[in-house]
């Protein structure tokens, strides 16, 4: 078990555990394609120490990093925009509720809907119909 670096150092290093994994497992199979070659041409039989580790401590050390694609960025935007549909929706439901509740107080309960108002869909389709024009639209300005 590997004690240094400990997790929350690395955590410092990424912005998710799942991108640290992804980093150390690439780089230590780099690593030992790199002694592998190296054992090969130089006769070298050496190990200072495992490729996990090292590729571990070349993370918390700043040697290794990383960049996020523009897919994931758009990506991203997209669960924003996502959030933001949703967050509206669960707001409009809560004021469409509050005024069935008055309603049904009144005795005007409308029995006609048997599933409901189709808001529901209708934002989340709005979400994503703008995500993809907007993403229709960086294809064309490209």
């Amino acid at each position: 078990m590997m004690t240094k670096p400990s997790i929350t150092e690395l955590d410092r290093c990424v912005d998710s555990r799942y991108t640290l994994v992804a980093m150390a497992a690439k780089r230590a199979r780099m690593i030992g394609h790199e002694r592998m070659e190296k054992e090969e041409a130089e006769g070298y039989t050496g190990m200072p120490e495992k490729p996990v580790t090292q590729a571990v401590n070349e993370i918390a050390g700043g040697i290794v990093g990383y960049v996020r694609s523009a897919a994931i960025e758009r990506a991203r935007e997209y669960e924003e925009e996502k959030f933001i549909a949703i967050s509206k929706l669960e707001k409009d439901s809560a004021a469409e509720s509050s005024k069935d509740d008055n309603a049904e107080a009144k005795g005007g309960a409308d029995e006609g809907d048997l599933f409901g108002d189709d808001a529901e869909y209708s934002a989340i389709d709005e979400a994503l119909k703008l995500a993809r024009e907007k993403s229709a639209g960086e294809t064309t300005e490209e």
